[in-house]
Formats: C-alpha cells, sequence, structure tokens
C-alpha cells in the first residue's frame, strides 16, 4: 500500500562529479519496498514544491536505510539543485513505493543492461540477488562516457571481487577508458550497437538466453538498441523488462487538440463531465473541478493517474510506465491525455 511520508537526510555521497546518493532517515515510519521500485520525492526549491520520480538504489533486508541516486541534469531543476544542496534539504515528502520493475524471484541468469544513472533500480536489484539468490548468475552490461562517469563503481569492483564467477561485469565506455580502476571481466571501447551487444551476450549467457531475464534500465535509444539486439538472438518477449530513464529527446512533438472537448470521468460511483479545454489535459480538468483524483509526478513516471478509456480517443503526450499489455487493455496517464474528441470516457479503479 502506497503511503506518504515525510524522511530527513541522513547522509549524502558524492559518487561521481555530477551524482550523489541521498540516504534518508525514516523516523519510526515503516517502509516497505521492492529491488527497483522509485518513490515521487516533493522539496521546495524557491519556495515553490517541485516533484520528481527517484528510483531507490537500496535493498531492503541488506541497506539499514533507503536511499536514491541523483545524477545531475542539464536544465534539469530539481536534479541539478539535489546534487549540489541535498545536504541542506531538511524534510522530504515523499510518495511509494511504485513500480513494477522489480527483481525476479528466481531465474537462472540475471542480465542487467543499463546506462549512466539507469544504474540506479538495476544496482538495487543486482544487490538483492547476489545475496539472497546464490543459485542465479548475474550478467551486467554498464554504459558510460568515461571510467569518471560510473555510478558504484567501488561497489561494482568489490563484488566482482566477492562474487567472482557469479557476477560478470562488463563496462562499454564511449569516450575514455582506464582499465586500470576497473575490476570488471571485460572493457569494450566506443559506442555500443547490436553486433557488439549480440557477441557479448553469446559469450556470457550462452546456452541460458531461453532461461534469462533481462532487465534494461536508461535512455529510450538505449533500450530500443538492446531490445533489437534480443530480438535477434529470439529471447521471449515475456523475459525482457525495461524502464525508461530520460524522456527521448528526438521524440517527435505530439499534436494537441486545439478545441474543447467534453470527457466523462467516472470516479468512486460518481460520473463527472469535464470541459478540458485546449493545452489541458484530463487531470487538469479534473483538479480545476476540485475531483480528488489520484495524481502524483505529473510527468507520465509514477503512473498513479493511470485510467482506463472505455470510449473515444486520446493522445499521450508522454508515457515512462504504463507497458503494452497495460496500453492494449485501454490504460492511459490522465496527466498526459488530451481528448481528441466528445466521445472520451475514462474511468478510474
Amino acid at each position: 500500500m502506497n503511503k506518504l511520508f515525510i524522511w530527513r537526510t541522513a547522509s549524502v555521497t558524492r559518487e561521481t562529479k555530477d551524482t550523489v546518493t541521498i540516504h534518508f532517515d525514516t523516523g519510526s515510519q515503516p517502509f516497505d519496498y521492492k529491488p527497483g521500485q522509485f518513490v515521487n520525492l516533493t522539496i521546495l526549491i524557491d519556495s515553490k514544491p517541485v516533484t520528481r520520480s527517484y528510483s531507490l538504489c537500496t535493498a531492503p533486508g541488506i541497506d539499514p536505510r533507503p536511499a536514491i541516486t541523483v545524477k545531475k541534469i542539464e536544465g534539469g531543476l530539481m536534479s541539478s539543485y539535489l546534487v549540489d544542496n541535498a545536504a541542506q534539504v531538511a524534510h522530504w515528502q515523499v510518495e511509494g513505493p511504485y513500480g513494477a520493475f522489480t527483481a525476479p524471484s528466481e531465474t537462472k541468469h540475471l542480465v542487467l543492461l543499463a546506462a549512466g544513472s539507469g544504474i540506479t533500480p538495476v544496482f538495487s536489484i543486482a544487490k538483492q540477488v547476489l545475496h539472497s539468490q546464490p543459485e542465479t548468475n548475474i550478467t551486467f552490461l554498464y554504459s558510460n562516457r568515461t571510467t569518471d562517469d560510473i555510478i558504484f563503481r567501488e561497489q561494482l569492483n568489490r563484488w566482482k571481487e566477492e562474487f567472482g564467477a557469479r557476477f560478470n561485469m562488463v563496462h562499454a565506455l564511449s569516450q575514455q577508458a582506464d582499465e586500470t580502476c576497473l575490476c570488471a571481466d571485460e572493457t569494450i571501447a566506443g559506442r555500443l550497437n547490436r553486433l557488439v551487444i549480440k557477441k557479448l551476450l553469446k559469450k556470457y549467457v550462452a546456452g541460458e538466453l531461453d532461461h534469462s531475464q533481462f532487465f534494461i534500465c536508461g535512455p529510450s535509444g538505449l533500450i530500443q538498441l538492446h531490445q533489437e539486439a534480443l530480438a535477434a538472438l529470439e529471447v521471449p518477449e515475456n523475459n525482457i523488462f525495461s524502464e525508461r530513464y530520460l524522456p527521448e529527446e528526438t521524440a517527435p512533438p505530439v499534436e494537441l487538440p486545439t478545441q474543447m472537448f467534453e470527457v466523462m470521468l467516472h470516479y468512486y460511483e460518481q460520473s463527472n463531465l469535464l470541459e478540458v479545454q485546449p493545452g489541458f489535459n484530463i487531470l487538469n480538468a479534473a483538479l480545476t473541478d476540485r475531483i480528488a483524483v489520484p495524481n502524483s509526478c505529473n510527468n507520465g513516471t509514477c503512473g498513479k493517474c493511470a485510467a482506463r478509456l472505455t470510449a473515444g480517443n486520446v493522445v499521450m503526450k508522454q508515457n515512462y510506465v504504463l507497458g503494452k499489455e497495460e496500453l492494449e487493455a485501454g490504460m492511459v496517464l490522465l496527466c498526459q491525455s488530451y481528448p481528441l474528441n466528445d466521445e472520451v470516457t475514462v474511468e478510474i479503479g
């Protein structure tokens, strides 16, 4: 059950020049989560509340405190603030945990494919599996620009030393590699491509591709690249799990409606007729009418405002949480959904 918490800052660890890990003091409140899940954090920046979603990098039962890892993104309001000022944040409003990108209960071989700050949830998953599933082997392919950009570098080195053949660590560095400070099975220089990925997977997951689970986290381009390589290797789709970590910068802009449409919203046995003005999404219209629709992130990442579209057509501006099956079942995110006609009907719950 998702709850609202007020946490304090316990400590801040510098991971790289533009990345920090923030450890939280949860007080006396219990916090139950699964490796790979995320929380929505709200803090005040210039006296205004700002909310963002961040994955937990810790594993329950192993780490004493929950923590997140934040990498500064150019133009990112909250990430830039936290990397420079996290220790000064007195209170955090925390909502969650959320997400189904979680550690498998059991698998023969776990393959983790990540880039940059996309390591955060898969690092949590790897930690849990290494310590609680001794029969599971892990292959971790992690992409960065340079050695200095590798988040959790020292911990990854220690895992390789501690778990040996159970933990295959492969770094892919597109600009510069200093192998003297890496404890890894292999370091790839240059950008990844499908051929390189296929060769690596054949090498480290030979004979186990059909019995392995693949977790991919990073920008949309990286996810697509890995998915194409896995498809070429005929890996079953239901063995592949992905989570986008950054919006696709080259994604074509969505054409939004330029006129007002009416939307029927069914929520808690009540029916509400909304007038959705041009430039406003369905969530905007509901909140304007003082309908307490569940919501949090407002950027398509947490899934709290998910609803079922039962009639009409909408366009979603972006979606980083609903999977293929959910979309096919008619699920939409109200914070990203814009009606395209007057026949739109959505149901919550």
